[in-house]
């Protein structure tokens, strides 16, 4: 198999990975219930088939259950999150529930593993004294030590350019705020791994994040690759200034009456700088929606004028008759068809009626 045929294998798995198909002739016997039937459950008490004996691989599965590691797998979900993040998030936020691991659970989970890595195996960063005694300096203080918990927060922000920049995607497209919710819990996991990958191989790898978001994106709407890259910049850029704008507005209760004007002044630029792109890059991808849009009806209409030329306009081999499916009535029947009544029968065909039978006794 060459590397162009295994690419292509690859991402027809990415499209579509799950087989449900199951044999309808073959029978299970139901250990609960006793009953006999066809599928992957029982219909009369919901067990699944091919469940056996208890044996050490049922006490694997029931140790691994705790952890979130048997049915719909963590694991599993984490491997999908990998290899095919934005179709995996595609399948869950359209009703594919099945497939996934809790993902709020999983987050829980991955956050506590985050917690314990970074406490055993974490770059020992030094500590940074906040510049400010108010409680928002020393969270900035806080989130300069610590960069992966403050990428989790900063996901929070990227929730009304998510929904803003990409309403209008051609894949799950007009997709709604709860559905850009799941979406960010996805991603606040993919941050959380990249946090506990920089804990041992360095800080640098933080900049996977924004490769994450450009590559899971890109799966997730189907924009192409510039399309997706201005808009994932865009969503970056106006959730970083939101962060800003909250943290301005945070300050303004302790701000002294000399700053307060300046906060109010500072806080108002920002709100203009996130929202006037955000309002911008949704109303571009309007417009091409709509050009898509008319672009489909217009192809759908062609190809529907010549479905029905081809249906009024028959091919020159059934329009015409078959030679062979009317002969002509004016033809004469062979002469094997119709014999001539006035032949003459052989003279074998009828023995003389005047002949005289042959004396048998002679």
């Amino acid at each position: 198999m060459t590397l162009k045929e295994r690419y292509k294998r690859f991402k027809a798995w990415q499209l579509n990975p799950f087989d449900w198909s199951f044999d309808e002739n073959v029978l299970h016997h139901c250990e609960n219930c006793g009953y006999d039937f066809a599928g992957k459950f029982c219909p009369a008490c919901s067990q699944k088939a091919g469940l056996k004996k208890v044996s050490w691989k049922s006490v694997f599965q029931s140790t691994a259950e705790v952890w979130g590691m048997g049915n719909r797998s963590m694991l599993y979900s984490l491997w999908q999150l990998i290899w095919r993040p934005g179709f995996f998030i595609s399948d869950y936020i359209n009703g594919k529930r099945q497939v996934s691991f809790p993902p709020v659970k999983m987050l829980v989970v991955i956050g506590v593993i985050s917690v314990v890595i970074d406490s055993l195996f974490g770059t020992k960063r030094a500590a940074v004294v906040a510049s400010d005694a108010s409680w928002v300096g020393h969270f900035f203080a806080w989130l300069e030590s610590s960069p992966g918990w403050g990428w989790l927060i900063m996901t929070c922000f990227f929730i009304l350019p998510t929904w803003c920049l990409f309403h209008y995607a051609p894949r799950n497209t007009k997709h709604t705020l709860p559905q850009v919710f799941f979406i960010t819990v996805f991603m606040a996991i993919q941050v959380l791994i990249v946090d506990d990958i920089a804990d041992f191989f360095g800080d640098y790898f933080y900049i996977l994040l924004p490769l994450c978001y450009f590559y899971v994106y890109r799966q997730l709407f189907g924009y192409g690759y510039w399309g997706n890259f201005w808009r994932v910049l865009l969503t970056l850029g106006c959730g970083f200034l939101l962060a800003a704008l909250a943290m301005t507005i945070a300050e303004l209760p302790t701000a002294s009456p000399k700053s307060f004007a300046g906060d109010i002044q500072a806080a108002i630029e920002l709100l203009c700088s996130s929202v006037v792109p955000i309002l911008i890059g949704m109303l571009i991808s309007k417009i091409t929606f709509e050009r898509r849009k008319k672009k489909k009806a217009a192809q759908n209409v062609e190809i529907s004028v010549n479905d029905q030329s081809d249906d009024n306009n028959p091919p020159e081999d059934d329009a015409r008759p078959k030679e062979d499916a009317h002969p002509d009535e004016d033809a004469q029947p062979e002469d094997d068809a119709h014999p001539d009544e006035d032949a003459q029968p052989e003279e074998d065909a009828r023995p003389d009626e005047d002949a005289q039978p042959e004396d048998k006794t002679q």
